[in-house]
């Protein structure tokens, strides 16, 4: 595959490279970025790997200290929104390199795939796309006391406040490892007609309001594989979030759900509610869980979340 030259690497400058060992197709898709690299006769990318203790997040930081103007990640979305913490702002690309179960912020972007070569040859050669993060604080509780809020912390796809979190705790490594994304539908039917939460929540600083809901689920892009649209019509580069409240309580309106998220029609159940939003502050009357994209940071006391336009430039398959 050649590549266009105004989508090419920065001549002379090595790509680097941050990879997640652990993942499944890690050795292939190593060897078919360093062999592409050399195949375009570019210097030879430089390669750091993630451990439990760092896992991500410190080598892309080295990356960008080191002067790296391109930096491809390799493995889940974990791994991703990790990278992409240290990245945002920094104007350096980032080209993705989807190796895990879920990657959903791939799938969201068009850059899931099975081929190694297609997989490199958009994360070096894609078109620069402007993507929005979230960035999520919060205090979290240990042993029945709340500590001190959290530094901000980037999410991609989608941040859950309530049962839905528990959904995504319960669901171990090897079920989700075998069924991806469908593992959390299958543990969610359990949860599905568990007592909803009471919470205190502010959009946009507007005057706090009080509910009851299922979940608060904060999303930049809005699908799971499958064809089902949580969000329908979200954006990952509209300057927004988008925001859902689940106060549901029968098991009639999960069904008229899952009908409307399969057949492409937006969740029109009369119990839910839609915004959109830059801001937001939920207060939960008691510790609730909260996951980002996928991972549960434990129980919290309270969450803020903001919106950063344009934050990130990552290498797309363009229109």
């Amino acid at each position: 595959m050649s590549a266009p030259p105004e989508r090419a690497p920065y001549a002379g400058v090595p790509v680097w490279a941050v990879l997640n060992p652990t993942a499944k197709r890690y050795a292939v898709a190593r060897h078919t970025l360093e062999r592409t690299c050399a195949d375009a006769g570019l210097p030879a990318p430089r390669i750091l790997e993630t451990t439990a203790e760092e896992t991500g997040w410190a080598q892309a930081r080295e990356a960008v200290a080191q002067g790296a103007r391109h930096l491809v990640v390799g493995g889940g979305d974990g791994t991703v929104r990790e990278v992409a913490r240290a990245v945002a702002s920094t104007g350096v690309h980032l080209g993705v390199l989807p190796l895990g179960t879920a990657n959903l912020f791939a799938f969201n972007l068009g850059l899931r795939t099975r081929d190694p070569r297609l997989m490199v040859h958009r994360a070096l050669y894609g078109a620069p796309r402007p993507i929005d993060v979230g960035w999520a604080s919060w205090r979290l509780v240990t042993d029945g006391t709340s500590g001190a809020p959290t530094d901000e912390y980037v999410f991609l796809v989608m941040a859950g406040l309530g049962h839905d979190a528990a959904t995504v705790l319960a669901t171990d490594r090897g079920t989700k490892s075998r069924l991806g994304w469908l593992a959390y539908l299958a543990m969610g039917s359990r949860h599905l007609l568990s007592k909803p939460l009471r919470m205190r929540l502010s959009i946009d600083s507007a005057p706090g309001r009080r509910l009851a809901t299922w979940t608060i689920l904060v999303a930049n892009s809005g699908s799971i594989p499958g064809g089902i649209d949580v969000f329908p019509g979200s954006r990952v580069d509209d300057g927004h979030l988008d925001c859902l409240e689940v106060p549901l309580r029968t098991p009639t309106q999960w069904a008229s759900i899952a009908w409307a998220g399969i057949t492409h029609h937006r969740w029109e159940a009369a119990a839910l509610r839609y915004s959109r939003m830059r801001t937001l502050w939920a207060v939960p009357d008691e510790p609730a869980p909260l996951h980002l994209d996928g991972d549960v940071v434990g129980e919290v006391a309270d969450l803020r979340i903001r919106v950063q336009e344009g934050a990130l430039l990552v290498r797309t398959p363009g229109p």
